[in-house]
């Protein structure tokens, strides 16, 4: 049997660093995810009419919010990162991976 006060690399702390790595090659593809239908929208190529504004300017405040949204993500992993210790018992890592 393993001793459990033998220290191995942190699994979570591992995954985190994966999770920031793909979320960074992502980040800029979500930031503009509505852009392109909200400049269609808006700008009277698609569709006109009051009701076409309407739509615009929600999917302007949409598209503003997703960008705010997603200018949180990194900074939350990145925090989550820093919170992780770089090593962790024998057993805290197999319960991490049990509850995976």
């Amino acid at each position: 049997m393993a001793d459990p006060e033998v220290k191995v690399d942190n699994p979570r702390k591992a995954d985190l660093e994966k999770l920031r790595s793909d979320l960074a090659k992502e980040v800029e593809q979500l930031r503009k995810a509505l852009k392109k239908p909200a400049e269609d929208i808006g700008g009277d190529k698609v569709w006109v009419g009051k009701n076409a504004r309407a739509w615009h300017r929600e999917l302007q405040g949409r598209h503003r919010k997703l960008g705010e949204q997603v200018d949180k993500l990194l900074p939350l992993v990145d925090a989550a990162i820093r919170n992780e210790p770089e090593k962790v018992t024998a057993a805290e890592a197999r319960s991490y991976r049990n509850s995976a």
